[in-house]
């Protein structure tokens, strides 16, 4: 099977890779914005652009499964300037799959945002719970789903949509704005303060990025020509308040906690049903948040000269 990732060199994306390279019978083919892999000459690596659509035919003819991971926002970013998404995520979106449904790609793995698309909702969100996404950011993933089930229908392309919780873990980019666990630790190492926006009462699910490509690894051992769902979250959904509990029992340093003006960009609230996908991988455990927090921890501290 010949398996792209789109966006390789990312957070989520370098993690896939190296799960995906130990699955037999998995040709890898990367692709990303930057003029190199951060794998070097280990896998077949090409700078893409999206809207390309020589260069997609090209290096797509012979792809049997597309992971899409491609994102040039965060959901702040766009929060003053809604025409960013049009723009950066959804033209390149819609441009590259009207050209790969020409081609021989039998499915679409396209990486959602649960803690956008459902809007706020006090109750536990399955896939098929309302949708009510108030962001630009969660308004335009939810509108890449809808998409994709227009180019099934159009075109037969299959896909699997993950909609991923709150992901955190070794090697995190928190310049980009995303990642508050990554980015209380490192601002206890640098600073000796964390800032919380609101009252800290947001309830969120945190995922290890293990555990997120572990169930994004499940799509290539399913059927291809079937379409499915699936919140991709942990059994760990907690208060950020109840977060920085857990943290200060972890680290050694001590630290100053500070309240902020809440964003009007944050859900306050988002509590997902995980059942459908662990039903279909009975064998997953996940890393607690406990190990997952101190792992990343003990990483970040190790490289903690490459964050001053």
């Amino acid at each position: 099977m010949n398996v792209a990732i789109i966006g390789s060199n990312g957070f989520i994306g370098s993690h896939l890779t190296k799960r995906l390279a130990q699955m037999s019978g998995v040709n890898l083919y990367l692709f990303g914005r930057n003029e190199n892999s951060i794998f070097n000459s280990q896998y077949t690596y090409t700078k893409l652009d999206l809207l390309n659509q020589d260069q997609i035919n090209a290096h797509f003819s012979n792809i049997d499964v597309v992971y899409y991971l491609a994102s040039a926002s965060i959901p702040s970013t766009s929060w003053d300037n809604p025409g960013v998404e049009l723009e950066n995520n959804l033209t390149p979106f819609i441009s590259f799959t009207e050209c790969i449904v020409k081609l021989n790609v039998k499915k679409i793995i396209f990486v959602s945002s649960a803690g956008t698309i459902y809007g706020p909702s006090t109750d536990k969100l399955t896939e098929e719970s309302d949708k009510q996404p108030f962001s630009p950011y969660g308004i335009i993933k939810l509108t890449i789903e809808h998409f994709l089930n227009y180019f099934k229908v159009k075109h037969n392309l299959h896909f699997d949509i993950y909609r991923v919780s709150n992901v955190y873990g070794e090697g995190q980019d928190t310049g980009k704005g995303l990642g508050i666990i990554n980015t209380f630790i490192e601002n206890i190492l640098t600073a000796h303060q964390i800032h919380i926006f609101g009252d800290g009462e947001n309830i969120r699910n945190y995922i290890h990025v293990k555990d997120t490509v572990e169930l994004l690894s499940h799509s290539l051992v399913s059927d291809l020509s079937k379409s499915e769902i699936y919140n991709a979250s942990s059994n760990d959904t907690i208060s950020i308040n109840n977060l920085v509990k857990i943290i200060k029992q972890i680290v050694e340093e001590k630290f100053e906690v500070l309240y902020e003006n809440k964003r009007k960009s944050d859900n306050p609230t988002i509590d997902l049903d995980n059942s459908k996908i662990v039903s279909q991988m009975p064998d997953l455990k996940f890393l607690s948040l406990q190990e997952g927090i101190k792992q990343t921890y003990q990483h970040i501290k190790a490289n903690f000269s490459m964050i001053k």
